[in-house]
């Protein structure tokens, strides 16, 4: 352990923080161009599946467990405390509390799951260190960058809403027994097909205006470049599925634009 707190910490934090902007372009371009993520609705069912809820739990928990390791043992300001329990209040809703209201019995494939294993911890390591140990504290700070940072927090928690909403209006389209898909009404989605994925992407935008801080940055660029492809071909998918009755005037990701 001594490793990842020795003075090569900042610049493998900066590399593995670079790297994930590369990586989310390269997923981006590969999912633009007509590749979907098999998962979900494109889950291919001929491969090993991982029952959803233990998929959810296991490949999400690194992102709460690396950075409460680092919140704990090694944080050396209240700022950069702040912001590693922003970071974990969201995953423990993505760690405890959404798989156990999945109804879905369709499993994620196991090379999906482990992938989403290795960036949460990735990704959990980066943001864990950089708040822990390099994140300026308050009296370091110039007033407007105070101010983003509140602004940041504020889009932080309105994102977190959006998706938690968008998540409960998905899990609630179906009553037992029933199977099939439906339109999702309310919230965002009236608005926009992929509500949850615009609440995160706000979500994210918001903590990385919070941090400003390059491991906050590229995780935004990367879940933008991750699941912004992924609500258009929900879009599009919705447009196919339901043909006239999908409402005409909502778009796939940004209201009103796209």
């Amino acid at each position: 352990m001594n490793f990842l707190f020795s003075n090569l910490t900042w610049d493998l934090v900066t590399i593995l923080s670079v790297l994930m902007i590369v990586t989310g372009l390269i997923v981006c371009a590969v999912l633009l161009s007509g590749q979907k993520a098999s998962y979900g609705r494109y889950t291919e069912q001929s491969t090993l599946m991982v029952p959803a809820t233990v998929s959810w739990v296991v490949q999400e928990g690194p992102s709460f467990f690396i950075p409460l390791y680092f919140l704990i043992y090694h944080t050396q300001n209240t700022y950069g405390a702040l912001l590693l329990a922003l970071f974990l209040v969201h995953y423990a809703n993505r760690t405890f509390i959404y798989p156990f209201k999945l109804r879905t019995k369709n499993g994620t494939p196991w090379y999906i799951s482990l992938s989403a294993i290795a960036f949460c911890c990735w990704n959990g390591y980066i943001q864990g260190a950089w708040n822990s140990q390099f994140q300026p504290s308050y009296t370091e700070v110039t007033v407007p960058w105070f101010f983003l940072s509140l602004l940041g927090i504020l889009i932080f928690f309105k994102g977190m809403h959006m998706n938690i909403q968008a998540d409960n209006i998905l899990l609630n389209l179906r009553e037992p027994g029933e199977t099939g898909y439906k339109i999702p009404r309310g919230g965002m989605f009236e608005y926009v097909s992929g509500a949850n994925y615009l609440g995160e992407i706000v979500e994210w935008t918001g903590y990385a205006l919070a941090a400003q801080s390059l491991p906050a940055v590229a995780f935004a660029i990367f879940t933008i470049c991750n699941i912004g492809p992924r609500a258009i071909h929900h879009h599009q998918w919705y447009l196919n599925k339901f043909k006239g009755e999908y409402p005409t005037e909502r778009k796939a990701l940004i209201p009103f634009i796209l």
